[in-house]
């Protein structure tokens, strides 16, 4: 009997088998199947137009236990995986886009700005920064998909700039605005407007002595740990393999690791379950990250030993949550 994989949304099916390249893709199921065995699967997702079946290869197995079920890890093959990439990558990209919009190191700050179009508005004012996106607060509502015009006072003088809103937080008078249409000199001194705020921030917020390891082969992620961890005064060693996670938490030997799931070299899961079996490092808090679903997150918590997970995109508020609870006492400032 075929076995079924079905994702929560497109957006995981895309990150789970596409950018896996299809390696290792988690198939829960009471079927005993022999490793190098082939069946046939079919993977469904909400915005697909229709299930996609396939015949994949079983790479292992993982038997049941207490709170979380057995099943095998397969190898989904190249054509099913160019078909998906095909029918799905256009939409993944520009959520790919998106996402590492919002993870540029961005700065807080508190600009004075005014809204020139769709209709002027005055007393509004920039309250986060990056080359490429501002948070803006204004005394109007709006909504996601609308292309608003301002002028924004920078240390060096007032910049014209358009943006499309990607986000509200209307009970905070909040939106959030990727920039479209800079020019090369607007986009420098954005650079560096953001570059100088960074660079006065960290000297006014001086390291707490905590080392995090942050290991992911998605560089947006990666920055977007580091600009968090780093801004609450911590000092980050980062990799994007597995294998060279592994090796810094061994010499750096941190107070706190994170570990995305799929990884050259080493997988999280694989990392964690060393950091567990070594005596030295048993109670090393070890957060994973992936955007599969909450509920095979949360079993791959169990299965690898690892203290708790972040799916993708994360929030902000859940990674600020997660290093208050996790490190000691003394780098709660």
């Amino acid at each position: 009997m075929p076995l079924k994989l079905t994702f929560p949304s497109r957006a995981h099916l895309w990150a789970e088998v596409v950018m896996s390249r299809g390696e290792r893709v988690f198939v829960a199921t009471e079927e005993t199947l022999a490793t190098g065995s082939q069946i046939g699967l079919s993977l469904e997702a909400p915005e697909l137009p229709t299930s996609i079946t396939c015949v994949v290869t079983v790479q292992g197995t993982r038997p049941a236990m207490p709170m979380m079920r057995g099943g095998v890890w397969v190898k989904v093959d190249e054509a099913t995986v160019a078909r998906l990439q095909s029918l799905i990558g256009a939409a993944s990209k520009d959520e790919q886009a998106r996402i590492a919009g919002r993870t540029e190191p961005r700065v807080d700050c508190d600009f004075p700005a005014k809204v020139t179009t769709p209709q002027p508005v005055a007393d509004c004012a920039v309250k986060s920064i990056s080359p490429h996106g501002i948070t803006l607060r204004a005394p109007f509502t709006t909504s996601p998909g609308k292309v608003l015009g301002l002028v924004v006072t920078l240390p060096d003088g007032d910049a014209t700039l358009s943006g499309t809103v990607m986000w509200t937080r209307p009970e905070l008078k909040l939106c959030g605005l990727r920039l479209i249409g800079l020019d090369s000199i607007t986009e420098v001194r954005l650079e560096k407007t953001v570059t100088s705020l960074s660079a006065s921030k960290a000297e006014a917020a001086p390291l707490s002595g905590l080392t995090i390891v942050l290991a992911d082969d998605d560089p947006s992620i990666l920055d977007f740990l580091t600009r968090v961890c780093t801004k609450a005064g911590h000092r980050v060693v980062r990799t994007d393999r597995g294998d060279k996670a592994l090796e810094l938490v061994r010499q750096e030997k941190p107070q706190l690791v994170f570990l995305d799931v799929l990884m050259p070299g080493l997988d999280g899961l694989e990392v964690a379950k060393a950091i567990r079996s070594d005596a030295t490092m048993s109670g090393l808090p070890v957060v994973l990250l992936s955007a599969m679903g909450e509920a095979r997150l949360a079993d791959a918590v169990r299965s690898s030993g690892a203290t708790d997970f972040l799916t993708k995109p994360m929030k902000l508020e859940a990674v600020r949550g997660l290093l208050s609870r996790l490190l000691p006492p003394a780098a709660k400032k």
